[in-house]
């Protein structure tokens, strides 16, 4: 009698284990994408007024002394490795130039580059073979100015507005417009 009850018993506790892991399983996975959709929609929503702004090919300078020329994106075709290529969307290629015209270093790293077309939002893309490898790390000593390579997956099609926008952390800094190519 002893045994039976205890079989019954370890059978209750196995199925209602089982159960109970079945049920957080279920709510977990809910719970976990909620938030995370949320976040990435409050990333878009801030409309920040930027410093400056000018065109592509355009010295675009802000009150700090510092500017920003970004070149015409052309469309490329990213390596073999690239991160952040989107199918279905093209992929642009350009330059940031940077001029520290200003009395302290200039941190780079921290830059945030953000594009959208009229159809959305772009998606910045990492491409070692084309050295899309983003912001420089090493801070830009007063007076000095560096080029580097951006690369952006963009949805729409040429002849579409594009507007590109270059933040510091939280501030941002210039915004230039241009067409897709």
């Amino acid at each position: 009698n002893m045994k039976v009850d205890m079989k019954k018993t370890w059978l209750i506790i196995a199925l209602s284990s089982l159960f109970a892991l079945g049920l957080t399983g279920c709510g977990g996975s809910d719970s976990a994408e909620g938030p995370t959709e949320d976040k990435q929609e409050l990333v878009e929503e801030p409309v920040q007024e930027v410093q400056a702004s000018g065109g592509f090919d355009s010295e675009i300078k802000l009150p700090t002394g510092e500017s920003y020329i970004l070149s015409s994106p052309s469309k490329f075709t990213p390596g073999k490795f690239a991160s952040g290529v989107v199918v279905g969307q093209s992929n642009y290629i350009f330059n940031v130039t940077t001029k520290n015209g200003g009395t302290a270093d200039l941190d780079l790293a921290v830059l945030i580059v953000q594009g959208s077309t009229s159809s959305g939002a772009c998606v910045d893309v990492f491409d070692g073979d084309n050295n899309i490898n983003g912001a420089p790390t090493e801070p830009l000593a007063a007076g000095k100015s560096l080029t580097f390579g951006w690369a952006l997956s963009c949805p729409g099609n040429a002849g579409d507005e594009l507007a590109v926008k270059l933040l510091s952390g939280e501030t941002a800094l210039i915004e230039a417009k241009g067409k897709l190519s």
